[in-house]
């Protein structure tokens, strides 16, 4: 999908922007980090794409770099209880999604790739 710069762009720019600022330096994010950092040793970026509160756990949906969607669905409460772990190809990721994501996604994917660039 192509970027035209609409409103829309933007709005998912700047939330896109401030949740990866809260992933990477915000301590309460730390578990989410590290199980990303876990599943791809080699991040050098992720955003969030989804954030889906539960009754007692989060399920959270991060696209890393500009190949993969981890999905992890984390108890908020109980931190014995392993994480459930989804990874997706962007590719698969991509499929059938409403037209709104896919407005998201191909902001996040330009953004993740100016990050990748800048590093």
């Amino acid at each position: 999908m192509r970027l035209k710069g609409t409103m829309t762009e933007q709005k998912y720019r700047e939330e896109l922007t401030a949740s990866k600022i809260h992933l990477f330096n915000d301590s309460a994010k730390r578990r989410y980090l590290d199980l990303i950092q876990k599943a791809f040793p080699e991040m050098k970026t992720a955003h969030v794409l989804s954030w889906i509160p539960e009754q007692g756990e989060d399920i959270i949906s991060f696209l890393v770099d500009t190949h993969s969607v981890i999905k992890i669905e984390l108890d908020r409460y109980d931190h014995s209880v392993s994480p459930v772990i989804e990874v997706y190809p962007i590719e698969k990721w991509m499929k059938n999604l409403s037209k709104t994501f896919q407005i998201q996604l191909a902001v996040a994917l330009d953004l993740a790739k100016s990050d990748m660039n800048s590093i």
